[in-house]
């Protein structure tokens, strides 16, 4: 998933932005999240493949509290985005 246009254009205008790796219940790597808010918004728009089914959407959704999680339209399952810690 590349960075959309309109968020490297214009990085100041969002409150969040993130991009991550999304594991299955093997521990792979099998899928990607790219999730953002712009300031002022409640939705979060996002593109998602999901690490379970393999499906790839986007949408956008309400997020309210941390740790924030995605529902793969698909299979239904739950997906963690979990908060990044220093190594």
């Amino acid at each position: 998933m590349k960075l959309p246009a309109e968020i490297k254009d214009n990085i100041k205008d969002f409150a969040y932005i993130t991009r991550r790796k999304l594991r299955d219940e093997d521990g792979e790597v099998k899928g990607e999240v790219f999730l953002w808010r712009k300031k002022g918004e409640e939705a979060f728009n996002y593109w998602l493949k999901c690490p379970y089914c393999g499906t790839e959407e986007e949408s956008s959704v309400t997020l309210r509290r941390r740790p924030y999680r995605l529902k793969c339209s698909n299979c239904g399952k739950s997906i963690l985005i979990e908060k990044l810690v220093p190594k």
